[in-house]
């Protein structure tokens, strides 16, 4: 027997068993069988039915984890092909190999939309493309707005992360999706950019003569290049958000769960991008299960300077560490620490630590391993 392109060798204990199986095999027969050992050196461990075989493969296995097999060859040495469904992680990671190329910071597609509601009216870009364009840009959060935090909590619910999670249950706000919204958009301009220019803007090379211009609508010839730029920024948003959601897929440990997604803040005339990142994991404490909250957000606020904060909440008890690159935000932060305790005190809060440092932002800056941030006794 045979997987995909290994041979199966049969120890001579089962050659009592190997007759009724054999004999029993026509070609697209589905069989389901289930891995008894590890891939070690090549070989499997299988076992079809009440039959135990040895196989030679490439395929990595785990015990226990079931096979569906369909046969391809009958032969004396029979064939099968394994038509298991991929794991989780496998799937993630063939996607991932599609996204991370095509990816690129929001801030980009928030920049192209301004350049087509701005767009000279002789470029004749259709009227319904700038309303859509500026409704997104309408539904950023600003830092100017009065009830900014308000609209923060609606950005992160709106921010793309679970799309398809509030399609499946209809929820009535899909409208100021995020994802949903840049998906619409891209089918809609994409209807506009000629065929010939569209699989150029694909495969990056430069466009044949145009021969389809009937098909824009009029569209001047600048007018097009602005939304050839916008589809492509549109593209590598939508891709960045599918980035981030297959990162907040669930762990292969149940007891830990991470959620990644930025969210564009307008600051006057600039877009910034906060990055959040935020887990929770779950503890056994005295006999019951207790909720480890971790967020990490970056910002770069053209004001303030690259940030990182770092909260972490178990129960009842919060500690927050603020890195800042610039030595006049770090001051500003110092000077505003208090003020924040007494917001966590009124809301119930008991602050283990609350610190802030200056400093170089990078991914590996992480709360000192050598401080305890949490109240050992929580």
């Amino acid at each position: 027997m045979q997987i995909p392109s290994t041979k199966l060798l049969l120890p001579p204990s089962t050659l009592a068993l190997r007759e009724p199986l054999l004999q029993n095999l026509k070609p697209g027969q589905i069989l389901q069988g289930t891995a008894l050992s590890d891939n070690v050196n090549g070989k499997l461990s299988l076992q079809i039915g009440v039959t135990r075989l040895i196989a030679q493969t490439q395929v990595s296995v785990r015990p226990g984890q079931a096979l569906t097999l369909q046969v391809v060859k009958t032969d004396n040495l029979p064939e099968l092909r394994v038509l298991t469904l991929p794991s989780l992680s496998e799937l993630k990671a063939a996607a991932l190999k599609t996204l991370l190329p095509r990816q690129q910071p929001l801030p980009e597609v928030f920049k192209a939309l301004s350049q087509i509601i701005q767009a000279p009216a002789k470029s004749n870009i259709p009227p319904a493309i700038k309303a859509q364009a500026s409704s997104l840009l309408s539904q950023t959060p600003t830092t100017s707005d009065p009830v900014f935090r308000d609209s923060l909590k609606s950005a992160i619910t709106s921010s793309g992360l679970l799309t398809e999670s509030k399609l499946l249950r209809q929820v009535t706000t899909e409208s100021a999706d995020m994802k949903l919204n840049l998906v619409r958009l891209y089918q809609v301009v994409r209807q506009l950019v000629p065929e010939h220019q569209f699989l150029a803007m694909i495969h990056g090379s430069k466009p044949l003569p145009q021969a389809e211009r009937n098909t824009t609508g009029g569209i001047a010839d600048n007018g097009i290049k602005l939304l050839i730029g916008l589809l492509k920024n549109l593209d590598g948003g939508i891709a960045r958000i599918q980035t981030h959601q297959l990162n907040s897929l669930p762990q292969e440990d149940p007891m830990r769960q991470v959620w990644q997604f930025e969210l564009p803040i307008r600051n006057e005339q600039d877009v910034d991008l906060f990055h959040f990142r935020i887990s929770r994991e779950t503890a056994q404490q005295d006999e019951t299960d207790e909720q480890l909250w971790n967020l990490t957000l970056h910002m770069n606020l053209t004001t303030l300077g690259p940030m990182r904060v770092q909260l972490r909440l178990q129960g009842d008890i919060i500690s927050t560490i603020i890195w800042s690159e610039n030595n006049q935000t770090d001051k500003l932060v110092r000077n505003h620490l208090d003020r924040l305790r007494r917001g966590y005190e009124n809301s119930g809060l008991e602050v283990k630590r609350l610190e802030a440092f200056v400093g170089v932002i990078d991914d590996n800056h992480e709360i000192p391993t050598d401080v305890s941030l949490l109240n050992e006794k929580a």
